[in-house]
């Protein structure tokens, strides 16, 4: 499903600044896309205004079809965000929780049927959270309850899955798991994925595409062979001398310094 943006901007109220300036970009079906820059960048709006989270006036086309014209059921449809933060989550159990991501395909007072209980069970053997379905939220650990959040999204089943830094929780090895879900996903179903990561090496593995923002403006964006370089990540964070970059992301302090 595409996702097209043209000079989209953003502010906040009563704020003076935009803090997305004129973003023109656009995103095939099965893209796979790392947006990546510096704190303060705009990477977390554009994720909300993209889920109508943040309403803008500016024209944002999802497959063919102005966002702003959708119903918010049909923008559930289509759309599975995943936020930052794990606190957003009520304690409910990680099986109810997981379930409300079929509420957009159910009726109002309907039950949730034998179809949406194997899409939950799914989506809950991907995020290896199986053995904790019973549990209440408040008893997980951070990382479980971030996972909660994935599966719930996951179990959403739309065409375009927006994430916001979901790794960030997690232990190394649930981020490579929780990555491999994505690439699974995007692979097999020719999901739409467009998640913010800090990892650099992590997005060198897994990313097709790459979103660099910098002071709310586009800094560099395209294929990840073309875009993700030394030279345009030591632009992007502003590194200093003292600090390299090599191919694959990884940032070291220089010998010489």
């Amino acid at each position: 499903m595409m996702i097209t943006t043209e000079n989209l901007s953003y502010k906040y109220k009563n704020e003076k600044k935009e803090i997305l300036k004129n973003i023109s970009v656009h995103f095939e079906k099965g893209d796979f896309c790392a947006i990546i820059g510096p704190n303060g960048s705009g990477k977390t709006t554009l994720l909300k205004v993209l889920a109508r989270i943040l309403p803008t006036n500016h024209n944002i086309i999802i497959n063919n079809k102005n966002l702003d014209k959708l119903k918010t059921r049909d923008i559930a449809k289509n759309i599975a965000y995943v936020p930052q933060y794990n606190d957003s989550l009520f304690n409910f159990s990680v099986f109810d929780t997981v379930m409300m991501g079929r509420n957009p395909h159910q009726n109002r007072w309907e039950t949730f049927s034998s179809k949406d209980k194997e899409i939950v069970m799914e989506a809950l053997e991907m995020t290896h959270l199986i053995n904790v379905q019973n549990k209440f939220t408040d008893q997980l650990s951070g990382g479980e309850r971030q996972r909660v959040l994935i599966a719930r999204a996951i179990a959403q089943n739309t065409p375009i899955l927006l994430l916001d830094e979901p790794l960030s929780n997690l232990d190394i090895t649930h981020q490579f798991e929780i990555m491999d879900i994505l690439s699974q996903l995007n692979e097999n179903q020719k999901i739409t994925i467009l998640i913010v990561v800090h990892n650099l090496s992590i997005i060198n593995q897994y990313a097709k595409k790459i979103l660099m923002l910098k002071n709310g403006k586009v800094f560099r964006y395209g294929e990840l062979k073309n875009v993700f370089n030394p030279e345009n990540i030591k632009n992007l964070f502003d590194l200093p001398e003292r600090l390299s970059v090599d191919m694959s992301g990884n940032i070291t302090k220089n010998s010489n310094f």
